[in-house]
């Protein structure tokens, strides 16, 4: 039976992304990218001192790019990516919201020096950067295979898979994970009887979560959901990528995240000295 690794949000880890990538585990399933390729802090706080971190977004789509190409992995589209897109296309709203969102980070890392959203776009449609625009371009919103489903954010349990809206796909958060018409806090029923992966919010924002991943189940019958966003370049000191592999039919196999070029089983709390310790 064939495996399934979802891997989640990069936010331009391009060094974690390769140890990721070269893990032998990993290496012998079918990758599905969930998005946010782009964009990052630099910063990591570890509370009493801050280090920096590197930000290499063309490599990440490099490395991405080639994976797609050559081994028939499949990349989705993600809100970050959506900014490099639209502001290609002249939208000047997203390309302020990009700049929101660490957009001009990620310009000088393409060599755009200039702020001016119509320099920006000449940029991202010129010799150098169009191939990247190109393939963000072709990139779906969603992916599903049998009982598998995946997408960047989430979807919106009012309209059925064939009519959600990109917005949604791209950017949902709160109403895809929450059933808001019960009393005290309970995931929301996951309605379309699909094992479901996303990314887009970081499982350090979720109170007591601390593995590399959140399992979402309504009850014990409930079909499970899984974030795997594991905070890459958020500033957390336990940001890393995540990554999940499940069989076609959905079984969980092994869960990983890889935090400062080092590998750990995504069951497992990392502590700030168990990062320290690493990289000695």
């Amino acid at each position: 039976m064939p495996l399934y690794t979802f891997i989640g949000d990069i936010h331009s880890a391009a060094d974690d992304l390769a140890v990721l990538l070269a893990n032998p585990e990993i290496a012998a399933t079918r990758l599905i990218f969930l998005g946010d390729y782009i964009d990052g802090t630099a910063a990591r706080y570890f509370g009493h001192y801050t280090e920096s971190a590197s930000l290499a977004p063309l490599k990440v789509l490099a490395m991405i790019s080639e994976r797609v190409r050559q081994a028939g992995d499949v990349a989705l589209l993600g809100n970050h990516d959506a900014f490099w897109l639209r502001t290609a296309h002249g939208d000047d709203s997203a390309t302020a919201t990009w700049v929101l969102n660490g957009g001009h980070r990620t310009w000088r890392k393409l060599g755009i020096y200039s702020s001016n959203p119509e320099h920006v776009r000449r940029a991202l449609n010129g010799v150098l950067l169009k191939p990247y625009t190109d393939f963000l371009a072709h990139l779906p919103l969603m992916w599903q295979q049998g009982r598998l489903l995946a997408m960047h954010a989430g979807v919106n349990w009012q309209y059925p898979l064939t009519q959600q809206s990109p917005d949604d796909l791209l950017w949902i958060r709160d109403n895809y994970y929450d059933d808001f018409t019960t009393v005290g806090h309970r995931w929301h029923r996951n309605l379309f009887n699909k094992v479901m992966v996303t990314g887009h919010t970081p499982v350090q924002t979720f109170a007591g979560s601390h593995l590399g991943y959140l399992k979402m189940q309504a009850d014990a019958q409930d079909v499970p959901r899984y974030l795997i966003d594991a905070g890459s370049r958020s500033g957390r000191f336990d940001g890393g990528i995540g990554a999940l592999t499940l069989t076609a039919d959905g079984e969980f196999v092994r869960a990983k995240r890889v935090i400062k070029s080092h590998v750990y089983d995504g069951q497992q709390v990392v502590t700030p000295a168990m990062i320290m310790d690493n990289e000695h």
